[in-house]
């Protein structure tokens, strides 16, 4: 069986006008080969996540564990609001998460604020003529394959309109930030009813004067919760913060937070209710009674909802998406093709990768690479994201592996050969190699944080 594409593909949809979207477009067109590439965005503007807005979605269910019963994204007829907070940074410096071959302006602050990256993608569909490709207010119903094409259906946001067209290709890029993950914890579901204590996903967490003189719970030790740790710190009366898995960057925050005010707590096992009042019982029969909210910084699940194969093919619980190959092209149907998969990574120059891999795959270029160690499992294995939590020296690995086969080199043994300088798609440079592992370090000498 050959593993080159088996077909003539020339026109391409892209669902999603943010970074993943930009990128895709970008390698497509340098590509040479493809006749039109339409990018679908729901939204009025370009920047996916990067748009800040003081606003929020409407409140997740609680729990929030089955992808396919929650995700109310394609009932949602309003604009999709980004969770990124007021007052947040980057977590990197900008030279290393910038695309490669387009650096941030030269007076950048090292660990640039939300407006700056935003401005820098503005400015990027603006310089490099992007936006006429782009269809604004427009949201992707569904997409399905019939007659070897793909039917796109689509609505507009403004006048309602509906329409189907027909692409060769479909490129999913539009993030995973949408749809919370929100554990299932005995007497959640009663406590979201009964609202004596407030509830909020860190997607919906915007300031943290809002929580002035209040006593929180927050659950999660990633970047979101400890940052809302750090930020609500200053003016909260008491933080607990529940961390299951320690990571780093945890076990440096809580270092450096306030000892009269944040307190490090045991999991939760269940949430209690009387006649007049609700509680959290922590393992190890510790009662917190207390609390007036809790924050969910419980990451998200993957859903696809415009995808009406999605369930039993892609999604489970939405804890990983099954039966890709390389994280990215369907294994059923490799003219289907995801970017931005993989979490803890760096995801503008990733998906600059991806997207080079996926441009070159397309036009005939480059065949599929046959090493399957990238090639996630089937529906019927277990729904578990650890493999979709790549972490520095996975990452490095499979950057590096999507660099050497965008360069046509297939071969493991020609890979461990593989010594290509070339900016966009050869070995990462010592010098982005260190910037991104010191990361953590140099933004807290930098920031104070």
């Amino acid at each position: 069986m050959s593993l080159f594409v088996q077909k003539s593909i020339k026109r391409i949809a892209i669902i999603g006008g943010g970074p993943g979207g930009l990128a895709a477009a970008r390698a497509l067109r340098d590509e040479g080969t493809f006749d039109t590439i339409t990018i679908f965005e729901r939204n009025d503007y370009v920047g996916g996540t990067w748009n800040y807005s003081s606003e929020v979605d409407e409140p997740p269910s609680f729990p929030s564990t089955e992808a396919l019963k929650v995700d109310r994204t394609l009932s949602t007829k309003k604009q999709i609001h980004s969770p990124i907070y007021a007052n947040l940074h980057t977590n990197l410096p900008h030279s290393v998460m910038c695309f490669q071959d387009v650096p941030f302006p030269s007076d950048t602050p090292f660990f640039p604020s939300h407006p700056l990256v935003l401005k820098y993608l503005d400015q990027l569909a603006v310089k490099e003529n992007l936006l006429p490709w782009i269809r604004f207010s427009t949201l992707v119903t569904r997409v399905e394959f019939v007659n070897n094409c793909w039917k796109v259906s689509v609505s507009n946001s403004h006048d309602g309109s509906c329409s189907t067209e027909e692409f060769d290709a479909v490129v999913v890029a539009t993030g995973h930030y949408t749809v919370p993950y929100i554990p299932s914890i005995p007497g959640l579901e009663e406590l979201n009813n009964n609202k004596r204590i407030q509830l909020l996903h860190s997607r919906d967490y915007r300031r943290p004067e809002d929580f002035k003189n209040k006593t929180l719970l927050v659950i999660g030790g990633g970047s979101s919760a400890v940052d809302i740790v750090r930020e609500t710190a200053q003016v909260a009366k008491k933080i607990y913060q529940c961390i299951r898995t320690e990571t780093e960057l945890s076990r440096q925050a809580v270092k450096r937070y306030p000892a009269d005010i944040v307190h490090q707590v045991g999991l939760i096992d269940y949430i209690a209710h009387d006649e007049t009042s609700s509680w959290i019982e922590l393992k190890g029969q510790k009662s917190l009674k207390d609390v007036d909210v809790i924050i969910f910084g419980t990451g998200y699940l993957y859903s696809f909802p415009f995808l009406p194969f999605q369930e039993g093919n892609l999604i489970k619980t939405g804890q990983r998406v099954h039966n890709l190959d390389h994280y990215m092209f369907y294994q059923k149907n490799p003219t289907l093709c995801f970017l931005g998969l993989p979490i803890r990574v760096v995801p503008l120059p990733l998906m600059q990768r991806q997207s080079i891999v996926m441009a070159r795959y397309w036009s005939g270029k480059i065949p599929m690479l046959p090493d399957r160690d990238t090639r996630t499992t089937g529906i019927e294995s277990e729904d578990s994201r650890l493999d979709f939590i790549m972490g520095v020296n996975r990452e490095f690995e499979y950057s590096e592996r999507l660099g050497a086969w965008a360069e046509g080199v297939v071969d493991s043994e020609q890979i461990e050969q593989w010594h290509s300088t070339h900016p966009l798609t050869g070995r990462l440079s010592e010098q982005w190699k260190e910037l991104r592992k010191n990361a953590l370090n140099l933004r807290r000498d930098y920031l104070g944080y």
